[in-house]
C-alpha cells in the first residue's frame, strides 16, 4: 500500500474535529432525548414544517393552509423552506429528531465551507479550524439554533466568498440561501462577501466589471434555480401588508446599548448575571475571551489598506446594530432606504461573522501557541453554546395537550379565536403548558382553524387588516357579534367572560367561550342584504339576517359551499389569487368572480333554485415557477456533466 494515499490529510482532520464539535454541541442532547426547544422554533418552526410534512406524506403539494391567519398560500410563505433539499429530514423523521439533524448538518456546513474559504485565502489548516470555529460556533450561529431559516441560509454565507469569481457555483450557493427561508439575510451576506473579497484581492487583480458580470449571471440563474420559492413568495409579498417594509419604530425594535457590545467577547465580559442568551437572542454574538483576542490580534497584524476595509466594514456593522441608542445609528435607519425590510438592529450582527473569523484565522496563523488557542476557543465555544441553548424533552413536540383535544373534540370547519390578551401573554406554568396554549402558529399541525395567530411576516395585507380590528375591539362582548362573521365559533380568553353572546364550556388551559347560535363559514344572505354588504371592514358588525349554508372540505386546498334560493352567498375565506370559484346550478356550470366583503372575504350572487359554489386553489406563479426550476435543476446538472467530461473526471 503506497503510504502516501493511506496517509489521513488535513482536510480530512478538519472535518472530523468540525463534526467531533457538532456532535458535543447537539449529540449529547439528542442521546438523552432532549431537543432544542426555545422561541420560534417552537411556535413557528413547529407549524411551518410540521403541517407541510403530515399534507406530503398524504401525497398531495401542500399549496394552502387553511389553518393560519384566515387561509395563507403554504407554497408561498417563505420561511418554512419548504423546497429547501435539507427539508427533507422533516418528511422522514419527526420534528424533534429532523431538528437536531437539520441544525447538526448546517452547524457542520457553516464551519467546513468556512474553512475551505479560510485555506483558499492561504492560511494554515489549523487557522482555518480555528476560523470555522467561531464562525459555526460563535454565538451569532448558536443563537440562531431556534431560527432553522437563519441558520440554514447563513451556513451558506462563506460560500459566497469561496465561490466568489465563479458564476454556476455562485448561482447554486445563492438559491440554496433563498430556498433556506430568509432571503433578507442574502443581500447583507452579498455585500459583506464583495467587501471581504476585494480586502483580499491581490493588488491588480481586481476588475469590478467581471465581478459584476460574474454576479449578475449567478444572480439569475439563482432566480430560476429557486423560481418555485422565489415567484410564489414575490406574490404573497406585493400582496402583505409589508410590501413597502416595515415601520420606523417596528424596525428599531431590540438594538444594542453601548454596554451590550461587551456581548462579542462573551458572559465574562459581561457577567454571567446579565448573559441571556435564549431571551436576548439578538445580542447573543459571543465570540468568547480566546476568539476576541485573536481576531483583535489578527486586525493588529493586518496591512494597512486590509485594515482600513476591515475595520470601516465591522464600524458601520456596529452603528447599524446600536439602532436607536445614539444619533448617528438612528439617522443611518431613518436614511437608508433597505433597512426599511429589516427588523432589529440587532439582528444584522451576522455581518460581522465573516471579517471576524478570517481576523481570528489570521490571529491564530503561524503563531506558536496557534494550534493551543484554537483548541481553547473551541472548547470555550462548546461550553459556552451547551449552556446558552435551552433543552426540552422530545415529547414536547408531540403531546397535543388539553386545549388541542378540546378543541379537536368540539370544532368542525369553524376557527377559533384567541383574545389579545391571551395572544400576548406568551407565558405558561412549564414548557408543555406553554407549549399548548397555541400561541404562534402551532395550531396548524392540529388542523385547528385560528382567526388570530403571530409570528409569521408575511401575511395577505386584507387578512392582517381584519385580524388587527378584531383584537382590538373593546371586549369580548363585541368580538362575540363579529365571531359568525369570521366563522369562529369559540373565544379562549385567561378569564371567564360574561357576555349575553357567549356560553362558557369547560376550561382547558384557557376559558372557552362559545358563541350562541349556528356559526359557518358561509351564509345564505337575501338579495338586498347580500347587494349591500359592504366591501371594506365596517366599524360595526353587519344587521343581516343570515342563514349557514352547508360546507364541505375535502381537502385544504378545496372546498364547496351549497344551498338553494336566490341571493348571495357570504363566504369567510380570503379572497387571494389563485383561487377559481365554480357556480353549479340550474341554468349550468359557469367560473364566476367573487366580490370582496367585510375587507378580507368575498360573497356571490347565487341563481334560484340548488346551487353549489366550488372553490379550488390553483397558484399560477407556484407552477410557473415549478417549471421554471425544473428545467434550470435539469440544465445545471448538464452543466456540470459537461464540465467534469471535459477535465477527464467523467470517462
Amino acid at each position: 500500500m503506497n503510504p502516501e494515499r493511506s496517509r489521513v490529510g488535513p482536510e480530512a482532520v478538519v472535518a472530523a474535529v468540525l463534526a467531533a464539535a457538532v456532535f458535543a454541541l447537539l449529540g449529547g442532547a439528542w442521546l438523552r432525548g432532549l431537543s432544542v426547544f426555545w422561541s420560534d422554533l417552537t411556535y413557528l418552526h413547529h407549524g411551518w414544517r410540521a403541517a407541510p410534512a403530515m399534507l406530503i406524506a398524504a401525497g398531495r403539494a401542500p399549496l394552502w393552509e387553511p389553518s393560519l391567519y384566515f387561509g395563507m398560500p403554504m407554497a408561498a410563505s417563505m420561511q418554512g423552506g419548504l423546497f429547501y433539499p435539507a427539508t427533507i429530514v422533516y418528511y422522514l423523521f419527526g420534528f424533534a429528531t429532523a431538528t437536531a439533524l437539520f441544525q447538526a448538518l448546517h452547524v457542520f456546513t457553516a464551519g467546513w465551507l468556512c474553512a475551505l474559504w479560510l485555506r483558499a485565502c492561504r492560511l494554515s489548516w489549523g487557522a482555518s479550524l480555528g476560523g470555522a470555529l467561531l464562525f459555526a460556533f460563535g454565538g451569532v450561529m448558536i443563537a440562531r439554533l431556534p431560527f432553522l431559516n437563519h441558520l440554514a441560509t447563513l451556513a451558506w454565507a462563506p460560500a459566497l466568498v469561496l465561490f466568489f469569481r465563479h458564476p454556476t457555483a455562485l448561482a447554486l450557493v445563492l438559491a440554496l440561501m433563498m430556498l433556506a427561508g430568509y432571503p433578507t439575510f442574502i443581500p447583507g451576506c452579498a455585500v459583506i462577501a464583495w467587501i471581504v473579497a476585494y480586502a483580499a484581492a491581490p493588488s491588480g487583480s481586481w476588475s469590478w466589471k467581471m465581478g459584476f458580470q460574474n454576479w449578475a449571471k449567478a444572480g439569475l440563474f439563482a432566480g430560476a434555480l429557486s423560481a418555485v420559492q422565489l415567484l410564489p413568495g414575490l406574490e404573497l409579498a406585493a400582496h402583505s401588508r409589508r410590501s413597502t417594509g416595515v415601520g420606523l419604530t417596528e424596525a428599531l425594535t431590540w438594538g444594542f446599548s453601548p454596554a451590550d457590545l461587551l456581548q462579542w467577547i462573551g458572559p465574562l465580559a459581561v457577567g454571567i448575571k446579565n448573559f441571556h442568551p435564549a431571551l436576548d437572542w439578538t445580542a447573543c454574538v459571543y465570540l468568547g475571551l480566546v476568539g476576541f483576542f485573536a481576531a483583535a490580534y489578527g486586525a493588529y497584524l493586518l496591512p494597512r489598506r486590509r485594515g482600513l476595509i476591515f475595520g470601516g466594514a465591522l464600524v458601520g456593522i456596529v452603528l447599524l446594530t446600536l439602532g436607536a441608542s445614539n444619533p448617528l445609528s438612528a439617522a443611518l435607519w431613518r436614511g437608508l432606504p433597505p433597512l426599511r425590510f429589516v427588523r432589529y438592529p440587532g439582528n444584522l450582527a451576522y455581518l460581522a461573522l465573516l471579517p471576524l473569523a478570517s481576523l481570528a484565522a489570521a490571529g491564530f496563523s503561524g503563531r506558536r501557541w496557534g494550534p493551543l488557542l484554537v483548541i481553547l476557543s473551541g472548547f470555550e465555544l462548546l461550553v459556552i453554546g451547551r449552556s446558552a441553548t435551552p433543552l426540552a424533552t422530545r415529547g414536547l413536540f408531540v403531546e397535543p395537550g388539553p386545549l388541542v383535544r378540546a378543541l379537536q373534540a368540539s370544532q368542525d370547519d369553524a376557527r377559533y379565536l384567541i383574545s389579545p390578551k391571551a395572544l400576548q401573554a406568551s407565558k405558561g406554568s412549564d414548557i408543555f403548558d406553554w407549549k399548548q396554549r397555541l400561541y404562534g402558529l402551532t395550531n396548524a399541525p392540529y388542523r385547528l382553524r385560528s382567526a388570530a395567530n403571530f409570528g409569521e411576516p408575511l401575511v395577505p395585507a386584507p387578512s392582517y387588516a381584519v385580524m388587527d380590528a378584531v383584537l382590538s375591539l373593546p371586549s369580548a362582548d363585541a368580538a362575540a357579534r363579529w365571531m359568525p362573521w369570521l366563522g369562529a365559533s369559540r373565544l379562549l380568553t385567561p378569564e371567564r367572560v360574561n357576555s349575553p353572546g357567549l356560553t362558557a364550556e369547560p376550561r382547558a388551559l384557557w376559558e372557552i367561550s362559545k358563541v350562541r347560535g349556528p356559526v359557518s363559514i358561509a351564509y345564505q344572505l337575501t338579495p338586498k342584504e347580500g347587494a349591500s354588504l359592504p366591501a371594506a371592514w365596517p366599524k360595526v358588525p353587519p344587521d343581516a339576517a343570515r342563514s349557514p349554508l352547508g360546507v364541505s372540505r375535502t381537502r385544504e386546498d378545496r372546498f364547496v359551499v351549497s344551498g338553494e334560493g336566490e341571493g348571495w352567498a357570504y363566504v369567510a375565506e380570503p379572497r387571494y389569487p389563485g383561487w377559481t370559484t365554480v357556480l353549479s346550478g340550474l341554468s349550468g356550470t359557469q367560473t364566476v368572480v367573487p366580490e370582496p366583503a367585510l375587507g378580507a372575504f368575498q360573497k356571490v350572487e347565487t341563481p334560484r333554485g340548488p346551487w353549489t359554489l366550488s372553490w379550488r386553489y390553483e397558484p399560477r406563479p407556484w407552477r410557473l415557477g415549478l417549471l421554471l426550476a425544473f428545467f434550470s435543476w435539469i440544465l445545471l446538472g448538464w452543466s456540470w456533466y459537461h464540465r467534469a467530461v471535459a477535465s477527464g473526471d467523467i470517462r
